[in-house]
């Protein structure tokens, strides 16, 4: 596995680790497993969406291609800064 690789994962276990640790530290909050798992998978995709957006670690930045066209769909947009616009989350 390329150093490289090993980065990638560890930025994901990071962010494993970060969404656990709120949805823990909130759990007595929440009025139902539903909202809790909206807000874990919430803080998931966000950190993930920072992730490609380059935010997490400056030497790391994705790029989602268009297969058919091989457009690069986020070249002129942070992902993470459109998480509310489509998914799920509660006020806790």
């Amino acid at each position: 596995m390329s150093e490289e690789l090993k980065i990638f994962w560890g930025e994901i276990r990071k962010i494993q680790d970060y969404a656990v640790n709120v949805s823990l530290s909130k759990a007595s909050n929440y009025n139902s497993m539903e909202e809790q798992l909206n807000d874990v998978t919430y803080e998931t995709i966000y950190r993930i969406m920072e992730l490609l957006d380059g935010y997490k670690n400056a030497s790391l930045k994705g790029n989602i291609i268009e297969s058919s066209s091989g457009k690069v769909i986020n070249s002129d947009i942070d992902l993470h800064n459109l998480c509310e616009d489509f998914l799920k989350f509660s006020d806790v």
